[in-house]
């Protein structure tokens, strides 16, 4: 039998149909993949709003000028007086104003106002105190008069508990647990240290026959106080930290430092598990019983104005540099003292003064203020009519002081 070919195969008929027909048919009816358009117009939408954020933030942070203009009309940062809550100074007694938490605090005939961010009165507390001295460690207060001999101790609407000490109480500090330390003068001392646990109850006292205790600090997990002394005995000053432990207070001071000879010892802080020193020319941390230098506050050829280290984890200076022939900004040198990443931020204007808590930082400029946080994002800009006389900060809140009122803004 002749072998058919190909070709014959495809002439074949099956049914009354060519075979190659079949197949031209079954590519006919054979469903096409439809296109879904509304995923092509998410996905080119994502791409156009990634691209628009790209953007943004590339002119945010290479542009003074289009950071202040999508600050104002992007982000809703700008704030002004008229729109502010606030309540009116009208005492005969002596005034105080502090931030205490989430609260703006009116100290003044022997009561403790505590008002909220819309400026309404949520509480009273009876305080025989008109000139005081006190410090704030988020949810606790401890506050004194002025070289008086009562302490009290506050957290939320109500004192915990109160103190009358032996001597006149010159510096407190609190940590974030409600330990308390305090120093006393007008003692056959120079000085003496008391300890209280968030109880009231005393833990014990430390002696300071020759020197002058300067500040203290409880480490947050309350297991150690350190505190600063200065020696001005002679033609020198000695500037000493030590640290003690409150758990066996009788044991011989842990650590000792000495800073070199006239170098003046302001105030000190703990830092997690460092110590953050602030000099007359620097600011210094001990960790693991050593000393480095953090930032100089003595740089040759650079007017700094103002530092601090009452910030979490980090510190600042300030720095005053003429930009032209009348303009003045504000350099603000923001430092992590952990991996020791420095932030620059600067300010157009000089700056009257600034004020920090926590991981806030104000800068006056008289009548602006511009509040940022250390990672160097300016989270409110103020504006007012008048010189602003003061500001206080707390926790998400700010107060601005007048001599006759007090606005109140959110951060």
């Amino acid at each position: 039998m002749k072998k058919k070919s190909k070709t014959d195969i495809n002439n074949m008929y099956e049914g009354g149909i060519k075979l190659k027909d079949i197949v031209d048919l079954n590519e006919k009816i054979k469903p096409k993949k439809k296109i879904n358009k509304k995923k092509i117009i998410i996905a080119i939408s994502i791409s156009i709003i990634l691209l628009i954020v790209a953007i943004t933030a590339l002119m945010y942070y290479s542009s003074r000028d289009a950071r202040k203009f999508l600050d104002k009309y992007l982000f809703r940062k700008n704030v002004t007086q008229e729109k502010l809550a606030s309540i009116d100074l009208d005492y005969n007694s002596n005034v105080n104003i502090l931030a205490f938490n989430k609260n703006i605090c009116i100290l003044a005939e022997n009561k403790l106002m505590k008002y909220n961010s819309s400026g309404k009165l949520e509480n009273e507390i009876e305080l025989k105190i008109s000139n005081p001295v006190y410090c704030v460690n988020n949810k606790y207060l401890a506050i004194s008069e002025q070289n008086g001999s009562k302490l009290y101790v506050i957290s939320g609407s109500q004192i915990l508990w109160t103190k009358d000490i032996d001597g006149q109480i010159s510096k407190i500090n609190v940590n974030e647990n409600g330990y308390v330390s305090v120093i006393l003068t007008g003692t056959s001392y120079k000085s003496v240290i008391v300890i209280f646990d968030k109880d009231g109850n005393e833990l014990f006292k430390r002696y300071l026959a020759s020197t002058k205790a300067v500040d203290t600090s409880i480490s947050s997990d309350n297991k150690y106080l350190t505190f600063a002394e200065v020696n001005t005995v002679g033609t020198t000053i000695t500037s000493t930290v030590k640290i003690v432990s409150i758990e066996n207070p009788e044991e011989p001071v842990i650590y000792t430092y000495t800073a070199d000879s006239n170098k003046l010892i302001i105030n000190i802080e703990y830092n997690k598990d460092s110590i953050i020193c602030m000099y007359d020319d620097e600011i210094a941390m001990i960790k693991n019983n050593n000393n480095s230098s953090v930032i100089s506050l003595n740089e040759k050829g650079k007017n700094i104005n103002f530092a601090n280290i009452n910030l979490s984890n980090h510190v600042y200076r300030a720095i005053e540099e003429n930009d032209g022939l009348f303009n003045t900004n504000t350099i603000l040198e923001i430092k992590n003292t952990e991996n020791e990443k420095l932030i620059v931020y600067t300010i157009e204007g000089a700056a009257k003064d600034i004020y920090s808590y926590n991981d806030i930082i104000a800068v006056n400029l008289g009548q602006e203020i511009e509040f940022l946080n250390t990672s160097g994002w300016l989270l409110k800009r103020y504006t007012s009519e008048q010189e602003v006389q003061n500001v206080v900060i707390g926790n998400g809140i700010a107060g601005i002081i007048y001599k006759d009122k007090v606005e109140f803004i959110n951060l």
